[in-house]
């Protein structure tokens, strides 16, 4: 591939500015790629936990191809000349008719969009009938066109992982600090690289990200509009049970004296979500992003907080079990289910990461075929390590844990000593 003969850039981490650079906290910045370094991100952004929206990122991917060429960068303009500026027919020719996960956006089930599965085809053509009927409500001049639209949105594909052959993006160097999919993909498991797809007024609900990780959206082609809340924010607009409302907007949250910012995001940036923010984004026209969840030595912290904050819920949930045999493997099993990940899935990331960290190789360093890591950023992701072990190996839960999960742990630490 060409991506792998290409010499890697280096993700040159230097060691953080004293006194370190100051984040702008009333405001959401826009920086271009070309005079953003990773450093500063890295700093200023990241390690913060403050988002930024940075311009001219996807210039060269091949998925630019998805928009028809005179209307990636006047999305607006397309949607009000009736006609999407998504190329159908290029789609339909470049990816095969593969079954895709889809939300229906006028339909709730249980606190979420309904869920569906189509083939890709019949996605693309219920798409554009769908456009077919707003230009003939457009057209009509009866006060009362009742013909029904589909609204359906294109969520959480992971096209990368099932063509895997099709190049059709590269990972900006911002966020080629993933450790999260750099184990998933190494091992050939699951990952969190998704494509979205969707048309003008399709939605996704009030929600913070899987793990507490960040994420990053790279509009492809379309205008997003993001309502986003700093950490904490979302607690004024719980219930009394302390349940979040499914959607908001402009007037909920101004009620309730909640802190947010307004990001309009256009074809070819992107968002860089940190850590906990809650947010709700609406696609203003018809929209096609790329997207991933990840987390790294900056947020894995984090991660482990909310993991075991989500471990001491179990426990309150079946509180009234502990006396069943394998009580602790019980929970562990529930955390998997309800957080996504367990303790064990904890430790064997940072037994991976501390692993292609130690090795001396280079392309053991090599991140999405692309980025190679300093000494210092290698040096910085084992401290990190080292650190979290420090915490969890005086953990009660981690000392309970089946498994040999705090013997696990101790090796680890003696290994990085």
């Amino acid at each position: 591939m060409a991506s792998e003969k290409a010499a890697p850039e280096l993700l040159a981490l230097q060691p953080r500015p004293n006194p370190h650079p100051d984040v702008d906290n009333t405001d959401i910045q826009r920086r271009h790629s070309k005079e953003l370094s990773y450093n500063e991100f890295y700093w200023r952004y990241m390690h913060a936990n403050w988002p930024v929206i940075i311009t001219d990122v996807s210039n060269t991917w091949e998925c630019r191809n998805w928009a028809h060429k005179d209307d990636d960068t006047d999305t607006a303009n397309a949607n009000a000349r009736n006609h999407s500026p998504i190329n159908f027919n290029y789609l339909k020719s470049r990816i095969d008719d593969l079954a895709v996960p889809v939300a229906d956006c006028n339909a709730t089930y249980f606190n979420s969009h309904a869920k569906l599965e189509l083939k890709f085809h019949d996605f693309l053509e219920r798409w554009q009938r769908s456009m077919e009927v707003d230009n003939s409500k457009s057209q009509t001049t009866e006060p009362n066109c009742n013909v029904a639209k589909d609204n359906l949105y294109l969520k959480d594909w992971h096209l990368a992982a099932q063509l895997p052959a099709y190049e059709f993006y590269q990972v900006p160097k911002y966020f080629a600090s993933d450790w999260l999919n750099e184990q998933l993909i190494e091992q050939k498991r699951d990952d969190y690289r998704f494509v979205y797809m969707g048309p003008k007024d399709s939605w996704t609900s009030f929600h913070s990200d899987v793990f507490g990780s960040y994420s990053w959206s790279t509009n492809i082609v379309g205008h997003k509009k993001w309502l986003i809340l700093p950490p904490g924010e979302e607690l004024k607009l719980a219930d009394r049970l302390g349940n979040l409302p499914f959607s908001i907007d402009e007037s909920l949250l101004e009620r309730n004296d909640v802190r947010y910012f307004t990001i309009n995001q256009t074809a070819n940036e992107a968002v860089f979500v940190p850590s906990g923010w809650y947010h709700q984004v609406w696609n203003v026209t018809d929209t096609i992003s790329v997207n991933h969840n990840w987390f790294n030595a900056c947020n894995v912290p984090l991660v482990w907080r909310n993991l075991l904050s989500n471990l001491q819920a179990v426990h309150r949930e079946i509180a009234d079990c502990q006396q069943m045999d394998n009580f602790e493997a019980h929970c562990q099993t529930m955390l998997r289910a309800s957080f996504g990940i367990n303790y064990l899935d904890f430790i064997e990331l940072l037994e991976f990461i501390a692993e292609r960290r130690k090795s001396t190789t280079n392309n053991s360093q090599l991140l999405f075929h692309r980025y190679q890591m300093n000494a210092y950023h290698v040096q910085y992701d084992l401290e990190c390590v080292r650190q979290l072990l420090k915490e969890m190996r005086q953990e009660p839960s981690v000392q309970q844990c089946p498994a040999q999960l705090h013997e696990r742990c101790e090796r680890l630490w003696q290994r990085l000593q």
